[in-house]
């Protein structure tokens, strides 16, 4: 089948279009599928994570995929930073060291991630923090993709990419997974399959709040990410099955799709534009202060 793509930015529009294509393709079985992206005006390259995860259950049916008419501009990006490589497109090197590059990561590849995360985050924009603010900003981003690795259910992967934009001021970075979604997980721990995206989404969102059983720590982890963010004046988004979530100038708003995205994806958006310098409350001394 032949499926023209069109403009995808790091938006609810975008998930949309992504979940647009994830059901015309829900049926394409030992088949081909052409994604032409003549209608592209505009790509943004975080969303290689989430165009990726709905590709590769694409590819799980043994379907072939061709990505054709790519937009110089668009494939310029999509070739930088690793994404197009994998359908065999010619790299291409990253001179202004922008970009956050497409990684496709097993569930049990989580010592490779927080590898990835030391070297890509360098040198990217994120505001001055301490030693120990660092460590732990690290870590959170990397429960994201802890909690992937136990919810998901991703028999295909967890994607990962961003973009540094030094002219817009911001650093995207965004984690997907192609799993059963937020709602089909609440959904079993509760034993309701009448629970929707967005109150599943709401449940989880709350501290403390897991699917996962037994001692082993769940949830969605986001307290720290959004405390950051509100200081930071940055945003987050969830996005998963029919629900989208947003976190943006220190307000949360909740949204229902209009399409059902497989899966789940976070985006951490930060603004690099902050002078601030961060640290740990636990950091702050008298001494300090003055």
């Amino acid at each position: 089948m032949i499926y023209d793509l069109q403009t995808i930015h790091s938006d609810q529009s975008g998930y949309e279009r992504l979940a647009e294509l994830a059901a015309a393709t829900a049926k394409l079985r030992a088949s081909r599928l052409e994604l032409n992206c003549s209608r592209v005006g505009f790509f943004d390259a975080n969303m290689a994570s989430p165009l990726g995860a709905v590709l590769a259950r694409v590819a799980d049916r043994f379907n072939a995929i061709e990505i054709v008419n790519v937009p110089e501009l668009v494939e310029r990006v999509l070739r930088k930073n690793g994404f197009l490589v994998q359908f065999r497109y010619q790299p291409m090197d990253d001179g202004n060291r922008t970009t956050i590059p497409f990684k496709r990561f097993q569930r049990t590849d989580e010592g490779l991630f927080e590898e990835y995360l030391d070297r890509q985050l360098k040198g990217k924009g994120i505001p001055s923090m301490t030693e120990g603010m660092g460590k732990v900003f690290k870590k959170k981003i990397f429960e994201v993709f802890q909690n992937a690795v136990i919810h998901s259910e991703s028999e295909v992967g967890i994607f990962v990419c961003g973009q540094f934009f030094p002219q817009k001021q911001k650093l995207d970075l965004t984690i997907a997974d192609a799993g059963i979604g937020i709602r089909d997980a609440v959904r079993r721990c509760f034993q309701n399959d009448k629970i929707a995206s967005v109150p599943a989404i709401r449940w989880a969102l709350q501290e403390g709040h897991t699917t996962k059983k037994g001692k082993q720590p769940g949830g969605l982890g986001l307290k720290f990410l959004q405390d950051f963010a509100r200081l930071n004046k940055g945003r987050i988004h969830i996005v998963s099955r029919f629900g989208f979530y947003e976190f943006n100038a220190g307000e949360e708003s909740f949204a229902k799709m209009a399409g059902d995205y497989p899966g789940t994806t976070v985006t951490l958006e930060v603004n690099t534009a902050d002078a601030a310098a961060y640290c740990l409350a636990s950091e702050v001394t008298s001494e300090s202060i003055f």
